[in-house]
């Protein structure tokens, strides 16, 4: 509770703007588009303390049903942004900047085993993964209330309780669901000021 009220009371005095065009905006709501590719679909919300200063908050649900194997997991992650290199135009506006991250998955992980007799049995495995790094980024923003994130960076991730045997497919390597290791990021987000 009391976090939300510094939140809320420390950015009453910021003036952010998407473009010079636009009407003051504190807050970007955003969806994840590389995150399509992990069969997750992540929303995040951006909100500004200052000109030069965010908090990225986001949350995804991952879901996967086929034939052998079925996969469900929730993934949260959370940026503090510092923006190092504002231009704001009449009709854009471009923001490079720099973000701690720490991130945590929870997944549930189920396949299908064959046996013998030709009959199958499905197992359940659930694990969890932490992870922390850095990114690096460009906020675009345009229409006046448009906004098109591109970064990309890296950092360690450690997963807990994944039980190897359960895995009836050759390993992913750093795509893996219980990779543990250094990992390379790269992601595309839009969405809109408000």
């Amino acid at each position: 509770m009391v976090f939300l009220i510094i939140v809320s009371t420390s950015g009453a005095f910021a003036q952010i703007l998407a473009t010079a065009n636009s009407p003051e905006y504190k807050n970007i709501l955003k969806m994840s588009v590389s995150q399509f590719t992990r069969s997750t679909f992540q929303m995040g919300y951006e909100r500004f303390f200052d000109p030069t200063t965010s908090f990225y908050l986001s949350a995804g649900l991952s879901f996967e049903d086929s034939e052998n194997t079925k996969t469900w997991g929730i993934r949260t992650e959370a940026q503090m942004r510092f923006y190092v290199f504002t231009v704001i135009q009449p009709n854009e506006s471009h923001r490079l900047y720099f973000a701690p991250y720490l991130m945590n998955q929870y997944f549930e992980n189920e396949n299908k085993f064959f046996n013998n007799n030709s009959t199958y049995t499905w197992k359940t495995d659930t694990f969890d993964a932490v992870g922390g790094g850095m990114l690096f980024g460009w906020s675009f923003s345009f229409a006046n209330r448009i906004n098109l994130d591109i970064y990309t960076g890296g950092g360690i991730r450690k997963t807990f309780g994944y039980d190897e045997t359960m895995n009836t497919y050759s390993s992913e390597g750093v795509f893996d669901y219980g990779y543990s290791g250094i990992v390379p990021r790269l992601g595309i987000d839009i969405g809109f000021w408000f």
